[in-house]
């Protein structure tokens, strides 16, 4: 009888020393690529004069990550973050959810929840309000126009929070559109997170593999080149298609990865090809 193959986490342990799955949750820290460093900085500097704006890139590319990473060393002290990822809420949605975030019980009436949140804003006192929405190329035009109604409670010369509306590749045409002109004129930046190139993908998989303890790179050159190519430049892509690929290695008990088993991972992830064009 052939003897019974090893689990998965076995296979990750023996053949590279990995102490948990590569490209997975394992990878707490983000990879800091000059593009990624930048626009942190730039959000921080926005942030700090209370400008609103929005942030958009290809699908997988991060941006999520990007924003998450953003927001989490933003000191309580001076900042209240807001964020909605549900882009399907109707505008009256929207305006509940956001008492909700702002520990406020949400009311029946439209006009009783707007000033409640406005009274809330206040309550806040030298904490600014940083309200992040995911997704937000799916917003309803009644959502966005609620969105653009806040801002304009101004207490001095500025609307009482930031906005920061984050999407993908289709959400500044959406705002450009002429039914959500009156919102984009608030709007004070628009920054694009583009692709890794071909050597920060590079970078990007080796610094993924340290990360659970694996230093010496598994991937033949053939295979590495197969698997940056296809995922085309998108960190997403790049973890999918480097975990089927490390899983097809690892039942044939193998410690090279070999492009054979980075083609066996593209045919399990047959959409990759249209998110990588």
């Amino acid at each position: 009888m052939n003897a019974e193959k090893p689990s998965l986490a076995v296979a990750l342990k023996t053949l590279w020393g990995a102490s948990q799955m590569p490209f997975g949750e394992a990878c707490a820290e983000p990879y800091r690529h000059p593009s990624f460093e930048e626009l942190s900085r730039r959000l921080q500097q926005l942030c700090d004069i209370g400008a609103s704006g929005l942030l958009h890139g290809a699908n997988g590319v991060g941006k999520s990550y990007l924003c998450g990473c953003f927001t989490e060393k933003l000191p309580e002290k001076r900042y209240k973050v807001l964020s909605l990822a549900h882009s399907s809420l109707t505008g009256s949605d929207l305006i509940r959810a956001l008492c909700r975030q702002l520990g406020v019980e949400a009311q029946m009436r439209r006009s009783d929840n707007v000033d409640n949140i406005h009274a809330a804003f206040a309550q806040l006192g030298s904490r600014w309000p940083l309200l992040v929405l995911e997704e937000a190329q799916n917003l309803s035009a009644a959502a966005l126009e609620e969105v653009r109604l806040l801002t304009c409670a101004r207490t001095d010369t500025r609307a009482p929070f930031s906005l920061l509306l984050v999407g993908d590749d289709s959400l500044l045409p959406r705002l450009q559109l002429g039914i959500n002109r009156a919102l984009i004129s608030r709007l004070g930046f628009a920054l694009a997170l583009g692709r890794l190139e071909p050597a920060q993908s590079r970078d990007y998989v080796a610094a993924r593999l340290r990360a659970v303890g694996v230093h010496a790179n598994p991937f033949e050159d053939q295979a590495l080149e197969l698997l940056i190519q296809a995922a085309g430049g998108l960190p997403r892509a790049i973890d999918h298609l480097a975990q089927r690929a490390i899983e097809a290695a690892a039942a044939a008990a193998t410690p090279t990865i070999s492009a054979t088993h980075v083609q066996a991972a593209l045919d399990r992830l047959p959409w990759l090809n249209s998110l990588a064009a």
